[in-house]
């Protein structure tokens, strides 16, 4: 008998196409079927090897949390738990160790060996698929809601990405998200197994370097590597849970002091003395509109500011602000020196940077539920302004998660090229989510890569 075609006629009678009427159902069923595989597994395996079982996810998913962490998953709440326990099953599945009567026996070997679950065809084949795919970390490099997502393998940069089809993941899916998943080819196109593990970039770096130097010689598509993947992966994913994340020190470039923004608040009793005392400062610029800042030029030849002067919420005061202590200290008596009895001080306000920063760093994930009260392409506009004053002098600039190399001196090898665009990416991932945050258009870090002449 003559196998159907997609296109032909569909034998029901219905006079549709093959592809458009049985043939979905009968996808559909084996979908269907298909997705009962690992539950189906794990019903037996904790039946027939319930205590094994229990052993091989303490000691092998969970193994590298210590007793106060792994009191500290079970604590989480229900929704997270039940997400953790969704990728350790898997990983029981498709990379888990049982010791029964002293002989370790990979889990795998038992479910699709002689004893094992009775399973259709259909379910043999996706364990039989899962169990052999690797978990790898890839990049978002494209998506497309509720349909699809194009996927790049961080660590083999140099294959080609993968599109996959996956309806609601893609939902909530950005580009340049890191996620660490098994792709399953499927006829002729790809899904993503089910255990998906995302990683926010800016706490990456461990897991990049860990597995940049455990993986360093070793075949990519090698059992070594997938075991090597499938325990670094898991433990840097659940640290996510237990360790809260800690901002890094950040100093004023040029006196090294940790930031402190400090603004002092005044009321103006006389507006042009006020305005006539600044224009006669040499280096003062601005005007009552604009706000005014008193500029220097720093020995590395770059112009900096020492305090800003801006209108403050009622139309008789303003706030003189400051990014170090020490700025404030020298800035005050320099201030109320040159405004003389045009201004009375009312009072000093002190924040930490962790707040501030975040409508101005590309890499802080604070959320805002709220828009900011400014135009958005104005708020894009002072701060990508910012941001360029930031970065003056990044490419040449050391930076210690390039080991203490330049950018520009990264980018001669091929493996420094990688770090530095992933860098450049975790930039502009960043930014996008601040600015989808504050509903405003996303500042283009366009400027970073043509500085060391590289394209996006």
């Amino acid at each position: 008998m003559k196998k159907l075609g997609r296109n032909d006629p569909c034998p029901c009678g219905s006079g549709k196409k093959y592809k458009q009427c049985c043939l979905q159902a009968a996808d559909a069923q084996i979908a269907n079927d298909r997705s009962e595989a690992v539950p189906k597994a794990i019903q037996w395996l904790f039946t027939k090897y319930e205590q094994p079982a229990h052993a091989a996810l303490d000691e092998g998913f969970f193994g590298g949390l210590d007793d106060d962490e792994y009191a500290g998953i079970q604590d989480l709440p229900e929704d997270s738990y039940a997400g953790i326990m969704i990728n350790a099953m898997e990983w029981l599945l498709a990379d888990g160790v049982v010791t029964i009567k002293d002989q370790d026996c990979r889990v795998a070997a038992l479910l699709l060996g002689k004893g094992g679950p009775l399973l259709s065809a259909e379910q043999r084949q996706w364990l039989e698929t899962l169990t052999a795919l690797p978990l790898r970390l890839y990049e978002i490099v494209e998506v497309v809601p509720a349909k699809c997502m194009t996927l790049r393998d961080v660590m083999l940069p140099e294959r080609p990405p993968v599109l996959v089809q996956e309806k609601s993941g893609s939902q909530q899916a950005n580009r340049y998200d890191l996620i660490a998943a098994r792709i399953v080819p499927i006829d002729a196109h790809f899904e993503l197994s089910g255990a998906v593990y995302g990683f926010p970039r800016q706490r990456s770096w461990d897991l990049l370097e860990e597995l940049t130097d455990e993986l360093e010689g070793v075949e990519p598509d090698s059992p070594l590597a997938k075991e090597i993947t499938s325990a670094i992966i898991p433990y840097h994913w659940l640290q996510l849970f237990v360790r809260a994340f800690e901002m890094p020190p950040v100093v004023d470039r040029v006196t090294g002091e940790s930031l402190l923004f400090v603004t002092d608040h005044y009321r103006v009793l006389h507006w042009d003395a006020l305005g006539q005392a600044l224009s006669g400062e040499a280096d003062i610029e601005g005007n009552r509109d604009a706000g005014w800042s008193r500029l220097f030029v720093g020995e590395d030849g770059l112009t900096r500011r020492s305090l800003s002067i801006n209108p403050g919420k009622r139309p008789d005061r303003i706030k003189v602000s400051y990014h170090t202590q020490q700025y404030a200290d020298e800035g005050r008596p320099w201030f109320e020196a040159v405004s003389g009895a045009a201004v009375a001080f009312i009072s000093r306000e002190l924040a930490a940077p962790k707040g501030i920063l975040a409508n101005m760093q590309p890499n802080d994930t604070q959320e805002r539920s709220e828009p900011i009260p400014l135009p958005p392409e104005i708020i894009t506009e002072l701060i990508e302004k910012r941001i360029r004053q930031l970065y003056a002098d990044w490419a040449d600039k050391p930076l210690p998660i390039l080991n203490d190399q330049t950018p520009r001196e990264a980018i001669r090898t091929p493996e420094g090229l990688e770090h530095v665009k992933f860098l450049l990416h975790t930039y502009e991932h960043g930014e996008a989510q601040q600015a989808r945050d504050q509903h405003r258009p996303p500042v283009s870090y366009e400027f970073l890569w043509q500085s060391i002449g590289i394209t996006p």
